[in-house]
Parts: C-alpha cells; structure tokens; sequence
C-alpha cells in the first residue's frame, strides 16, 4: 500500500485554496457550496491537516469483506474498481468548483454530509463527513457562548465534527469509519449502482433461480454485510472453476444441509440464512478439527 504517495498528495494540497459542498444523503439531491469567512476556512483546514496526520501515525489496511476496523487502523483503497466503484462521489469533489455559492441562511437544515475539498482541479481532495454537520439550536434560543453571559442567537447554529469519515482524491480514497463509508454507498446509490455486477460474480459460473437472484438483490441493498460479501467474490472470481457438485459437497462437509444450498439444479438464497450462503461461497466456514463443529471465520485478509 502506497501510504507515502497518500501522504505526498495531501502535503500539496493542504494549503491550496479551500471550498465546503453540503448535501442530502441523496445523489439526486445535489449539493450546494457555502461561503466561508476566513476563520471558518482556517478551522476546516486544521482538521483536514489532523486527518493527514491520522493517516501518516496509522495503520493502513485493505478492505474486504471481513475485514473491521481496530483502533488507529484505516482502510486505504487505491485499486482500479474501487475508484470506479466511487466515481458518483468522487463527483461531489469534482464539481465543487463549477457549484456557485450560496449564503448559509439559504440552507433549510436537512443536510446529510458534507466535503471539505482542497486544490483544483484533477488535484483536488475531499474530506467527507456524513452525519454533519447538524443543526444545533433555532432560532431564538438563548446560548452560553463562552462568555460572562447568555446571548440571544438570531439564526441557526451549524455544529461540525473534528474529524473526517472518509478522504478521496483521484487515485485513492482513505476511510476512517467504516460505517458511515458503507452507509454513504448506500445513500448515493454506489451499492444499487454496483450490486448486479456483484451478483454476476456468482451466477456467471453457477445458476441461479430468479426468485433467488431477486431475494439476493433486494437483500445486498439493504445490508452492507451482505454486498461486501458479494463485491469480493466477484473481485475474487474463485467460482470460475467451481460447480454446484462441490458446493453441495462443501455444505455438507461444514454441517450445512446441502438442499438449503442447492435445489433442482441451481443455487437457492434464502435471506434468513444469508450469512451461511455468502460464507460457503466465499469459503469462509470451515469444521474445527479437535470438535468437529462450524466456524465463520471473521477476518481474512486477501492475498495478492
């Protein structure tokens, strides 16, 4: 993993010129530049220069579909199809330019992210933050300011976060919380976009009934568990020279009852029982030798 060209790209930038885009968690919603006071945009800058900081003392990891994020870890993604599988988003960051500005009382508060980006152009980086900013107070309301006295606040109050959940720049993209990575790909449409490719990386080597393609379908789009599953199997192609004989000898062999698997000629996905689908094709369960009994296991790191 290149983590040094990550940390060179963001080195050029963090003192580029500075634009922030809200957003709906919508992709149809577009979005819609604010103006910033200099002091705004200073605030901004530091927390973009401590996500640079945070990516230069962790640790850099794949993302798979087992893989969970321990403490100081992030996933660092700079292959071809995971660009392109963020290409919607990557649009965000390349329209913030062309987006004329608005006033913030122009906002109506239904903000579901935002993106900071930094530079022009084919160089520019965005730093995403999905749940905020949020709006703290209406109007009216009476606040301690860190000062002697209340004041009397005569419009919104917006509040940002510290920290960033996700960072893209043209030839890679850092997420620092899975969740609310995977709950963006879902928002923006990236997964509804994506998922029949995924699919395809079963069933352009093992049948499917329709219903169950279907189930599966509508089951991905709404569990992350389900199409990180499927998004690595199609990356893995390891169902090319596999038949449904050695799936239903597979099943068996883990415990499995191989008709829950595979009935009259073709894969049946039952959603109640999705995790043991997706684990027997992703090879993820395996009988413990000293007991005999079923593991999943819960994190694999691919080899390449």
């Amino acid at each position: 993993m290149n983590v040094q060209r990550v940390l060179a790209d963001l080195d050029a930038q963090l003192s580029a010129s500075l634009s922030l885009v809200v957003g709906r968690r919508s992709a149809e919603s577009g979005i819609r530049r604010l103006r910033l006071g200099s002091s705004a945009a200073d605030a901004l800058r530091d927390q973009a220069t401590a996500a640079r900081a945070r990516i230069a003392d962790g640790t850099a990891t794949e993302y798979s579909a087992l893989a969970e994020l321990e403490r100081d870890e992030y996933f660092l993604l700079e292959d071809a199809q995971s660009l392109a599988e963020l290409a919607e988003l990557r649009a965000v960051v390349d329209d913030i330019g062309d987006v004329a500005p608005v006033s913030p009382s122009e906002l109506d508060g239904s903000i579901g992210f935002y993106a900071v980006g930094l530079g022009d152009g084919e160089g520019r980086i965005a730093f995403v933050r999905r749940t905020d900013p949020r709006l703290a107070a209406k109007p009216g309301r009476l606040l301690a300011i860190g000062r002697d006295r209340l004041e009397s606040i005569s419009e919104p109050l917006f509040a940002f976060s510290e920290e960033f959940d996700l960072v893209i720049a043209r030839g890679w993209a850092v997420v620092f919380s899975q969740t609310a990575f995977e709950r963006l790909a879902r928002e923006t449409g990236i997964v509804e976009r994506h998922v029949s490719t995924w699919i395809s990386g079963i069933m352009a080597h093992l049948r499917m009934d329709a219903d169950s393609e279907q189930r599966l379908r509508e089951t991905a789009l709404r569990d992350s568990r389900t199409w990180r599953r499927l998004r690595d199997i199609q990356r893995r192609g390891h169902l090319a020279n596999v038949d449904l004989g050695q799936v239903e000898k597979y099943a068996g062999s883990v415990g499995l009852e191989p008709s829950d698997v595979v009935r009259d000629g073709a894969l049946r996905f039952d959603p109640d029982q999705r995790f043991g689908f997706l684990h027997l094709l992703s090879e993820d369960l395996y009988t413990g030798p000293l007991t005999g009994e079923r593991f999943e296991s819960q994190r694999k790191a691919a080899m390449g």
